[in-house]
């Protein structure tokens, strides 16, 4: 009984947290938070699913028992139900609005698509980093599932109500008479945990336990696989920065975003996500110059896609990265991107690397330190804050790109090439400086060998 009552209680509070913070501008911090403090609570019990899309996609993998998942989902959706009587006699006690997900009107298609995204990577993000045997033990596991969370419901919770869980969808709206939306809870985020399920076959071939009656991925796709991190974690972060670019809580859903993906993808691309990453990786050695492009093409790719999605959500109000001033900002805005930049890519080098012969392993259990994906995603957060409203913020040619493209805005591409591939390649040369021994070039992101 203990993963079922541990599933009942974080699901539990997860979705009180929801329903008593819906009025609060920092109701999305603050389920993403509880829902981190859960999934460290729970994780070693139960595995700390709290929804019905992750036990759906972690039992596809074949480490949970189609009855156990049964169990689990039907627990998580009991919880949401005490949740939603508990939170609304208190809301209605206090003359509160009990909080439900709700879908924006006239807006059920976009909100499935919504759903889906979300919760594709919501799981996608659970399976590499609290379902992979080699990353077990880890301390950020919980970290990159809440913030990921988190940065979903700035981003589109305007839009579909920002569930990604099918039990949030079900108790909560249903317990205030609203049912008109459950069946988007449950299409979205159920076709996105398979999705998700799918997508960690291709790239984790190995950690499948379903190998009677799924193969394992061939040669051809495994070799395919950092490509594919690349693509899916550059489309999530140029998907965020576009559709939460009027939000206050904006800039922290970008770099949370990107501690996410960061963490997800670390054990199989090094997490780069950024051609001028790429090139500074490059710069030093580390990685071939055929395996750079594909991954620089693998950015663009998915930077266009989530610019294309995001053009179709929001229209012309999509948000993409622009200098604020015009032509007279343009040397504020070059300065900016380039030391952006700059901090960005010593970031990534030194908390990947490290000073000494303790250098990082991606996907190496006994070396893999815990707070790589943080640094590099705050770095981002503040350096998004700080500079966005003169130059945009991108320090990443491909978002810098791909957005004002389908925005229309064709003026400052240049200078999102020029200033971050400057930025990255003096980063290099720093780092080249304080670590002359070509054996911490090995160690790199993305070094040959390594993903």
């Amino acid at each position: 009984l203990a993963p079922l009552l541990t599933e009942f209680v974080g699901t539990f509070f997860l979705c009180l947290t929801i329903t008593l913070s819906a009025d609060s501008a920092l109701g999305p911090l603050a389920i993403g938070a509880m829902l981190m403090s859960m999934v460290f609570m729970g994780g070693q019990l139960s595995g700390a699913h709290y929804n019905p899309a992750i036990t759906f996609a972690v039992a596809l993998t074949g480490r949970l028992g189609w009855m156990k998942a049964g169990y689990y989902a039907a627990t998580q959706v009991a919880a949401s139900f005490v949740a939603g009587i508990v939170g609304g006699v208190i809301a209605k006690g206090e003359g509160l609005t009990p909080g439900y997900p709700s879908v924006a009107p006239g807006r059920h298609i976009s909100a499935i698509i919504c759903e889906f995204l979300f919760t594709f990577i919501l799981a996608k993000v659970v399976l590499n980093v609290a379902g992979h045997s080699q990353r077990r033990n880890n301390s950020f596991y919980g970290l990159a599932i809440g913030l990921t969370v988190f940065s979903g419901i700035v981003s589109v919770g305007d839009i579909s109500g920002g569930a990604f869980n099918p039990a949030v969808g079900t108790g909560l709206p249903v317990m205030q008479g609203s049912f008109l939306d459950v069946t988007v809870f449950w299409i979205g985020p159920m076709l996105g945990a398979f999705t998700a399920a799918l997508f960690f076959w291709a790239t984790n071939g190995d950690e499948f336990a379903l190998e009677s009656y799924v193969p394992k991925p061939s040669a051809a796709i495994r070799g395919l696989s950092p490509y594919i991190m690349e693509g899916v974690g550059t489309f999530f972060l140029t998907f965020v920065i576009s559709m939460s670019s009027n939000s206050l809580l904006g800039p922290l859903s970008i770099g949370s975003i990107l501690v996410a993906v960061v963490f997800m993808s670390g054990h199989i691309s090094g997490g780069h996500f950024n051609p001028a990453v790429t090139a500074a990786v490059y710069s030093t050695g580390a990685i071939e110059l055929r395996k750079g492009c594909f991954y620089i093409a693998s950015q663009f790719a998915g930077s266009l896609l989530a610019a294309g999605v995001a053009r179709v959500l929001m229209g012309w109000r999509m948000g993409y990265p622009t200098i604020a001033g015009g032509a007279a900002s343009i040397p504020a805005a070059l300065l900016l991107e380039m030391l952006g930049t700059f901090a960005l890519v010593l970031t990534v080098f030194h908390t990947a690397v490290g000073p000494s012969k303790q250098q990082l392993q991606y996907g190496t259990e006994d070396e893999e330190n815990s707070f790589y994906g943080l640094a590099i995603g705050m770095a981002v957060f503040a350096l998004n804050t700080l500079a966005g409203g003169v130059s945009g913020g991108a320090f990443n040619p491909a978002v810098g790109t791909a957005l004002p493209f389908l925005a229309g805005d064709f003026v400052d591409f240049w200078l999102y090439w020029v200033a971050p591939v400057i930025g990255a390649l003096a980063a290099a040369g720093v780092f080249t400086i304080t670590h002359g021994n070509k054996e911490d070039f090995s160690e790199i992101p993305g070094a040959t060998g390594k993903a």
